[in-house]
């Protein structure tokens, strides 16, 4: 729990709210004047950007053509949806990233299965996880019920590696040549900001993945609108920061390998 409450006083408008009320209280200009350059920086899509793009760590989404043959392609969750409004079972995704780019790998033949954790990171819509509806939601873009997996419940990266871990443990995949059971080969998509912690929690857990990033959201060619502050600008910030964090939290595991951060 202090995990997830902590990194929430540590983004730009907690820090410039407190160094507002330090300023305040004991009337003293430099807080405030702080407090204005935090909420500026972390604002601009140039910060935002740059930070975003150190996130990311410069990766690249590889051709199709050139991802090795996988068994299945795992789609984590983490998109964000919500209900729509007056209903309570009808949602709408955020982005469709993630999991377009593992229909992308399907259709392409880079894997027989596509593989959904359920996360429950947010309010299930008609007692469905997150895994669930994007099931639902792959299958109405013409994707075969037989060729998808929903494995697990989970609220983070970590449980995710373990449910997907334990799905295999009890459904081995074994080898054509030797009638053996043998390592899952897994083509893992995320979002490029988040495959780092992914990639290093699954390895983790004994995993053997394949990295393919979709959603990429660093530094785009610079504009006037690149100094100029934005609500989106401000979320993004906020994003990468969160990324950062759980990053760090996971380093101190152990789990997450010290390059990576």
């Amino acid at each position: 729990m202090l995990r997830e409450i902590l990194p929430l006083f540590l983004k730009p408008v907690p820090v410039a709210l407190l160094l507002l009320a330090v300023g305040v209280l004991r009337r003293r200009w430099w807080p405030v004047f702080t407090a204005a350059c935090v909420l500026w920086f972390s604002s601009t899509p140039l910060f935002s950007g740059i930070l975003m793009g150190l996130v990311e760590q410069g990766r690249v989404q590889p051709d199709l053509q050139q991802v090795a043959a996988g068994d299945c392609i795992l789609v984590l969750s983490g998109g964000g949806y919500r209900l729509l409004p007056g209903s309570e079972t009808q949602v709408e995704f955020e982005t469709h990233n993630r999991l377009l780019g593992g229909i992308a790998l399907l259709t392409n033949g880079a894997a027989p299965r596509l593989l959904f954790t359920n996360g429950l990171t947010t309010a299930a819509a008609g007692g469905l996880g997150e895994g669930h509806l994007l099931q639902r939601l792959a299958t109405s873009l013409g994707v075969p019920p037989q060729s998808i997996i929903v494995v697990g419940n989970a609220s983070d990266t970590e449980e995710e590696a373990r449910a997907v871990r334990e799905h295999f443990a009890a459904n081995p995949v074994i080898d054509a040549d030797t009638g053996q059971p043998r390592s899952p080969r897994i083509i893992l998509v995320t979002s490029a900001f988040h495959m780092t912690r992914a990639e290093s929690l699954f390895r983790a857990a004994g995993l053997d993945v394949t990295p393919f990033p979709v959603d990429f959201r660093g530094p785009t060619r610079i504009t006037l609108r690149s100094f100029i502050p934005s609500g989106n600008a401000l979320a993004k910030t906020d994003l990468a920061l969160h990324e950062i964090y759980g990053r760090v939290y996971y380093w101190l595991r152990g789990l997450v390998v010290g390059s990576s951060i």
